[in-house]
């Protein structure tokens, strides 16, 4: 579970210990409870004893709160609502606060690609530009290579 401050865990404490109390007063089992909710008798037993280091994320308590309420009779939209209040607006600043941090370090992973993109475009320019290639093979290469050849040519028939 992430790190509670002390207004969150205070108002765990009162959140569990008024449906433990509830719940005694209505002399319900837990294990009742626990196949009412669906919710396993040791995540009831913890919530209820405020072992709060052995339950889930805020978020999957916010729905345990919700279900034992509505077990018992109360409003468990209120009491979960209570509690993931507090809970969520403390983690969005900090899921806030990380999302900056990363931000930051994606820049340089974007300019790269820009680079890229654009040395690849350069590269298709100029291999696809029909000028560079005509001027690369002019009609003047193209007699000097012949001049060329037809000299090693007659080289090789003579002996040379």
């Amino acid at each position: 579970m992430i790190p509670l401050n002390e207004a969150q865990l205070e108002q765990l404490k009162e959140i569990s210990t008024h449906l433990r109390q509830v719940r005694q007063e209505k002399s319900i089992r837990i294990e009742q409870i626990a196949a009412q909710t669906m919710i396993r008798v040791g995540v009831l037993q913890a919530l209820e004893q405020e072992r709060f280091e052995e339950l889930p994320e805020p978020i999957f308590l916010q729905g345990f709160i919700r279900r034992y309420g509505d077990a018992l009779g109360l409003d468990g939209n209120a009491l979960s609502h209570i509690l993931i209040t507090n809970v969520v607006r403390q983690d969005s600043k900090n899921t806030r606060n990380n999302l900056d941090k990363k931000r930051n370090t994606y820049i340089p992973l974007i300019l790269t690609y820009i680079l890229l993109l654009a040395s690849a475009s350069a590269g298709l320019v100029y291999t696809l530009n029909p000028r560079l290639i005509a001027k690369s093979v002019t009609p003047e290469d193209n007699n000097q290579q012949s001049i060329v050849s037809n000299q090693t040519n007659r080289g090789l028939e003579t002996g040379d």
